[in-house]
């Protein structure tokens, strides 16, 4: 079992423990999607044993009490799951609540897949986020990707789920095929118009056994490389950070079956794909407060919280490093501060100049 979450390294937000329902629900199979590879080791159904000693492994493994817990399925489209399974699996997990082990159940699933009753009964089960899949807001990259509904379906499912009051969470992918990147910015626009609580982006992988790696193999589709797929989920931070909705995951969490020969064909696959474009947002920030600072400066001394360390740095330190070649001349120093906010670079000069700047989306 993968103990670590990924979605938020603070203990500000939930402890999520996965479930992954491997494309139950699902009506058909998307031209990217092999759950079998992305999920990891969950058997083809739950039953209760298996759910109970999953949960219970990630509670033992939890040493922060005060944290909130929360249950997600994930994987399929959990709204369109057989009744009677869905309601066990809710009951399952609900039960954890009423024990006061787990706080709330959240779900994933289909746009399409949005009614009034299955509504009602994830209410009554605790559920109290909702993500759906969108992938993208242009209707022929959703029908090309075999998704099985149009943009107009993700804009009636997130009116409706907000009507009913659960938070929201959105599923965005960069690189598919069709899509270029004016749509993906348009697809950015229609999300920020839909004010969902959360979005997760995924630059496309192409993975074995799917629709997609046959496009490959005939050359007719071509992956993002690993520098533009940086570079368009850098600019979904930037746009969603603005406008406070939170970005809680970049890139898939990479399992053991992905390392497996012949799993991943091609794309942009990083183990650190999330902080390489967190690294490069504080680079840009900070280079935009240096502006202020002469080349002929004596020291610069930054200011970050302890937690914004390795994103300032970047990988093998590779912000310092192009910051040095700006500044050859300059003692350079940087220093962890205590009780500084997480996502604030502050910088000071000798000469006793001093700026700060504040990077949305941080926390």
């Amino acid at each position: 079992m993968k103990k670590a979450n990924h979605e938020s390294k603070t203990n500000n937000n939930p402890l999520i423990i996965p479930v992954f329902i491997m494309n139950s629900g699902c009506p058909h199979r998307c031209i990217f999607c092999n759950q079998k590879i992305t999920a990891g080791n969950f058997p083809l159904k739950i039953t209760k044993e298996f759910f109970d000693s999953e949960v219970k492994s990630y509670l033992a493994w939890n040493k922060d009490k005060s944290r909130k817990v929360e249950i997600a399925f994930y994987g399929g489209s959990f709204t369109g799951v057989d009744p009677v399974y869905q309601e066990e699996l809710l009951s399952w997990a609900y039960s954890f609540i009423q024990n006061g082990l787990v706080n709330s159940i959240r779900i994933s699933t289909r746009p399409d897949y949005i009614t009034e009753s299955n509504l009602s009964v994830l209410k009554k089960y605790g559920v109290t986020t909702i993500e759906i899949g969108a992938q993208s807001f242009i209707d022929d990259v959703l029908e090309f990707a075999q998704r099985g509904h149009d943009s107009a379906a993700i804009v009636k499912a997130m009116i409706t789920l907000k009507d009913h009051g659960f938070q929201t969470g959105l599923h965005l992918m960069a690189g598919l095929p069709k899509d270029t990147k004016e749509g993906y910015i348009y697809s950015l626009d229609k999300t920020i118009e839909l004010k969902p609580d959360t979005v997760r982006i995924h630059p496309v992988i192409v993975f074995s056994g799917t629709s997609l790696a046959e496009e490959l193999r005939k050359g007719e589709y071509k992956p993002l490389e690993l520098s533009d797929a940086v570079e368009l989920c850098r600019l979904a931070w930037k746009k969603l950070s603005a406008t406070g909705i939170h970005v809680i995951r970049i890139g898939v969490q990479l399992t053991q079956e992905m390392g497996k020969d012949g799993a991943v064909l091609a794309g942009p696959i990083h183990p650190a794909l999330g902080s390489l474009v967190l690294s490069s947002i504080f680079y840009e920030g900070t280079i935009n407060l240096l502006d202020n600072v002469s080349p002929d400066t004596k020291e610069i001394r930054f200011g970050i919280s302890e937690r914004d360390m390795s994103n300032f740095r970047g990988l093998s330190n590779m912000n310092i490093s192009a910051i040095k070649k700006l500044y050859p001349r300059t003692n350079l120093i940087v220093e962890s501060n205590i009780g500084q906010r997480r996502g604030v670079i502050s910088v000071a000069t000798d000469s006793g100049e001093s700026f700060t700047l504040n990077i949305p989306g941080i926390n």
